[in-house]
């Protein structure tokens, strides 16, 4: 098993204790005695126990094997995703596999394989981007994001969620602009959206609730610029080495100043990211819109990235109970946006060569990919017997750990609040629902009226 940080810490703990509750048909509204005073597990968002994903195989694998299937199924999703985008852009197929690929091996996926969270809900990012270019042409794949939004909140990582949703929000807009398209589409997005937040109201109004009662809460706002991303690490896109490594929770051999490696990972591999300027070519001859929103969506993300490096990202500071930190999360924009541009880009080179010789370059790319990721992350991943697991989490070798710890000392903190909370966010959930339901069934009697 992989055995890094936070993996260790927090996640293999929470997903073992959420397969137990799972499979005794309970909910963790409140877990008496974890860690010391109790904690309301359910409102930690990132145990995942709200996601159909994740619940389905917790509840119906053995752990130690539902830990390595959720992974497995996610790459799935993050490939499909990415693949279906693609074709929707005129990709060809193998050029899609390659960007696919491409996504699924770059340095934000790969190197965050101790934050599940993250992970996991980036992976259903491109789907989004599909459903975008689905909508343009039937308006019923429109409503698919209220579900899409619901499962990457509940995936367990609500920053990754909203990044996705401003991605999705501004990809949206540079399409109805540089389409010509009525903005009465773009006001419907926007509702879906919001209604895909308030579905999700079942996880999220209880983990507000333990946000705003837990330390973190009380955190100094120049927080909110940690991890930035550096402008001159853009260098690592060429030489992926170029600021050394750091293990998976540990800054202390990470030469680059702003954060973790991890954080900071962006590259997409040496070959790939050279495929990706390509597509300049289709820019000056203004061939091809898409490529111009690629890069336009490139451009506006990589500005949110630098975070305090970039002085018009810190009117965050003016915003109250803003609980986000680390700008460099902005990355999953970037990082799929280059993947599907080198996509588009192999796919211009490769278009005059024969089959075999298409084949070829695909399996030298994917050849220089791997390389580079032995070079970098060769003493990287850590792996243990689940069975020394086992005992270093009995033994307390290893120390459990949550990102909002609770504040027992504030007066507002009530045990039995938590159960009310997930009611309060299961009726509003449940008020979306219908809205969706009954919005979805209107547009579709519309649509065949019009037909008929």
């Amino acid at each position: 098993m992989l055995y890094a940080s936070d993996l260790i810490t927090q996640y293999f703990p929470w997903y073992f204790m959420v397969s137990q509750h799972l499979k005794s048909f309970s909910i963790p509204h409140f877990v008496n005695g974890l860690y010391g005073s109790g904690y309301p597990l359910l409102a930690q968002g990132e145990t995942g126990i709200l996601s159909p994903i994740n619940a389905f195989i917790l509840f119906f694998l053995p752990f130690f094997v539902a830990v390595i299937v959720l992974y497995l199924a996610y790459a799935l999703i993050a490939f499909v995703g990415t693949f279906l985008f693609l074709k929707t852009i005129r990709v060809s197929t193998l050029a899609s596999t390659f960007g696919s690929l491409v996504f699924l091996l770059s340095g934000f996926m790969v190197s965050r394989y101790f934050q599940p969270s993250i992970i996991f809900t980036s992976a259903l990012f491109p789907f989004g981007m599909y459903l975008i270019m689905k909508s343009k042409t039937d308006k019923r794949f429109l409503f698919a994001f209220a579900p899409l939004i619901y499962l990457q909140v509940t995936a367990g990582h609500l920053q990754m969620a909203m990044i996705s949703a401003s991605a999705y929000i501004l990809f949206s807009a540079l399409q109805i602009f540089l389409d010509k398209k009525s903005i009465t589409f773009f006001i419907k997005f926007l509702v879906v959206i919001v209604l895909g937040f308030l579905l999700s109201a079942i996880q999220l109004v209880p983990s507000f609730k333990l946000f705003k009662l837990s330390q973190r809460g009380n955190w100094d706002p120049n927080i909110r610029y940690s991890y930035s991303l550096p402008p001159q690490h853009l260098i690592t896109y060429i030489k992926p080495y170029a600021y050394g490594l750091s293990k998976p929770g540990d800054d202390l051999n990470f030469r680059q100043f702003g954060g973790g490696f991890w954080e900071l990972n962006m590259t997409i591999w040496t070959l790939p990211f050279i495929f990706s300027l390509i597509p300049l070519l289709y820019v000056l001859k203004r061939e091809n819109n898409q490529v111009i929103i690629l890069y336009s969506l490139w451009l506006i993300f990589i500005l949110f990235c630098f975070g305090g490096f970039f002085k018009p990202n810190r009117i965050v500071s003016l915003i109250s109970d803003f609980p986000f930190r680390a700008s460099a999360r902005f990355l999953l924009v970037t990082t799929f946006v280059a993947s599907a541009l080198s996509a588009i880009g192999f796919e211009y080179i490769m278009k005059n060569l024969s089959k075999q010789l298409k084949l070829a370059v695909f399996f030298l790319v994917l050849a220089s990919i791997f390389y580079q990721q032995m070079l970098l992350y060769r003493t990287y991943f850590i792996i243990k017997n689940p069975k020394e697991i086992n005992s270093d989490l009995i033994n307390k070798k290893t120390e459990l750990t949550t990102p909002l710890e609770l504040d027992w000392n504030n007066p507002k903190l009530d045990a039995k609040s938590f159960k009310n909370e997930f009611y309060k966010g299961l009726i509003i959930s449940l008020f979306s629902l219908l809205a969706i339901y009954t919005w979805y069934l209107r547009e579709t009697k519309t649509k065949k009226q019009a037909e008929n």
